[in-house]
């Protein structure tokens, strides 16, 4: 049985480790905290990350890593004898050519367990080759964490993405979650290839089949398929795609896309009148929230807003100024 004072220890390298994968410098140590992080706990913290092989072959962004360290040195120095390798690992950092390092990986950690980690791979950029859709966005984090809170509602069901980006929230519920199948879309041929990067990543045993409209991945009983979607271009939309469920993050930001979305969905509820639409967002700007419920109601598209506002397994930013997770359903 673990006493309190190595709970405390596995709980603050556990903290640690999960920021440093998510690549976040939101961490501060408490004297305290600072005291427990012995030679030997150092050592752990570089095992579980830079030392360990999935880190080196999925290596996380190189100006991250050094800024995190040197956060870490800052705490560490006037408290602790520091770990050679500590320095030795910012040596390496400060020798290595990041000019050509456009892309790199986050470890995604659900839940507790360290060893249970979405892979993804993505970019620091807002915006790469026209696109917003390379790296993952906080309201994708929040609708998988949502999504995994509530894994009945998704239960042997055929779900639909629609802006999938990297694919951090199909990929996570198709890991997680009782599914019968998830297929991820987006509008842009880039995105599309990294979401097929990012599936192989984390589903190294899957087989792939390659249509003439859609990829699939096969693992076990489910089915991942990812599929080219442009919203202004709907005519030729197979009549066989029925799913149950329709999910989508961070996909309401530009109002020039609003009528075309909201279009898609129409879609597929007159094509399934039971089917579940569930939106995740950020929401940066008012006026363009507002303009995307006038325009639900233009389709005759009823909405509800659900709460969501604690981590449970996946973490995401709570303190976001705004943020609303909505149902959609027809009004009919």
């Amino acid at each position: 049985m673990m006493n309190s004072s190595t709970t405390f220890q596995n709980d603050l390298l556990r903290r640690l480790v999960k920021v440093f994968y998510k690549g976040s410098l939101q961490f501060s140590l408490q004297p305290k905290e600072v005291e427990f992080l012995t030679w030997e706990q150092q050592q752990k913290f570089l095992d579980a990350t830079v030392n360990s092989e999935r880190v080196k072959k999925y290596p996380v962004n190189s100006d991250f890593a050094r800024l995190f360290f040197k956060k870490l040195l800052i705490y560490l120095e006037p408290r602790q004898e520091v770990h050679d390798d500590i320095y030795c690992y910012l040596c390496s950092l400060m020798e290595k050519d990041r000019e050509n390092e456009s892309f790199y990986y986050r470890h995604y950690v659900i839940g507790e367990d360290l060893k249970n980690v979405i892979i993804i791979k993505e970019t620091k950029n807002m915006v790469v080759n026209g696109t917003t859709g390379m790296k993952t966005w906080e309201a994708a984090l929040m609708l998988a964490d949502w999504v995994l809170s509530n894994e009945a509602l998704f239960r042997n069901k055929k779900i639909l993405e629609l802006g999938s980006g990297v694919g951090f929230t199909g990929i996570t519920i198709a890991k997680h979650c009782k599914i019968n199948s998830i297929l991820l879309t987006d509008c842009h041929e880039d995105v599309l290839n990294a979401i097929c990067d990012n599936i192989a990543f984390n589903f190294p045993q899957n087989s792939l089949t390659e249509g003439s409209m859609k990829k699939e991945f096969t693992d076990g009983n489910k089915v991942l398929g990812v599929m080219m979607l442009d919203w202004d271009n709907v005519q030729n939309l197979s009549n066989d795609l029925l799913p149950d469920v329709i999910i989508g993050s961070d996909i309401i930001y530009d109002p020039s896309i609003l009528k075309p979305l909201c279009n898609v969905i129409k879609i597929f509820t007159s094509r399934n009148k039971s089917i579940e639409i569930y939106v995740a967002n950020i929401i940066r700007n008012e006026d363009t929230y507002k303009q995307f419920l006038r325009t639900l109601d233009v389709f005759e598209l009823d909405h509800e807003e659900i709460s969501h506002t604690k981590n449970a397994s996946v973490e995401w930013d709570v303190n976001i100024h705004k943020y609303t997770i909505i149902r959609i359903k027809d009004k009919q």
